[in-house]
């Protein structure tokens, strides 16, 4: 069974929550990445693989078209961030005993960024790095102030100096030598991260695991590397 929620950040905005499962069980919360959504396909149905093993899940929005949730140009890693603690410190609240994170790709920065670190475990699924910079091909313009963010399926999308800026100088190394729980990475075999996965891997303290998936790309998408995904992804918290 889901539970809609809605959770209030520090300005009034509305951060809007997926709660699928009873959280007397362990919970794993979903965090999404660059342009991404809580529904988007890995999410939708890894929420439903955890459940059968024993898990609960939340799923949410770091930006939301609804009037009163975040727009992705007014966001930064930091705001990202906040929230996550935010949706956290709601959940550790109403209960919850145990609180994993699980971020895809940008999402891992997210999880990186967390000033509480209020959480059990992480697995970050194929995460962004420094050494693949995402804004590289970023047009800047005036008006608006921002960045043109430009992909290869020929769409724009608009971010604030404030992102660009966060990204360029995102302390990759003190975020994951900082965090106290263990951590798994999980690499695409077929995606040019697996760079930045390994100095992760090579940074984080212990307990830590290094797992490339072969023949996945970023999304994992292709067919069974979704399964191995959440299997990798549950075996690992399985043990904490």
């Amino acid at each position: 069974m889901e539970k809609q929620i809605k959770i209030q950040t520090s300005n009034k905005k509305n951060i809007y929550v997926i709660l699928r499962g009873s959280l007397k069980k362990p919970l794993i919360v979903f965090v999404h990445g660059f342009t991404g959504d809580r529904n988007e396909r890995q999410f939708f149905n890894g929420a439903r693989y955890v459940e059968k093993q024993g898990f609960s899940s939340v799923r949410f929005n770091l930006y939301d078209w609804r009037k009163d949730a975040r727009k992705l140009h007014e966001c930064t890693l930091s705001t990202h961030a906040y929230d996550l603690d935010r949706v956290v410190k709601y959940f550790r609240k109403k209960g919850a005993k145990k609180i994993f994170v699980v971020g895809h790709s940008y999402g891992g920065k997210t999880i990186l960024l967390s000033k509480d670190r209020d959480f059990e475990g992480v697995v970050l699924w194929d995460p962004s790095h420094n050494s693949a910079p995402l804004f590289k091909k970023a047009k800047r313009i005036k008006n608006p102030k921002g960045y043109i963010e430009l992909d290869e399926a020929a769409y724009g999308v608009f971010v604030g100096d404030r992102m660009v800026k966060e990204e360029s100088e995102f302390p990759w190394k003190e975020g994951v030598r900082n965090l106290k729980v263990p951590i798994r990475v999980i690499a695409a075999g077929n995606n040019s991260l697996i760079r930045g996965c390994k100095l992760y891997y090579k940074f984080a303290n212990q307990p830590k695991s290094l797992v490339r998936i072969k023949g996945a790309s970023h999304t994992f998408e292709e067919d069974g590397k979704e399964e191995k995904l959440f299997q990798e992804t549950v075996n690992w918290l399985k043990k904490i």
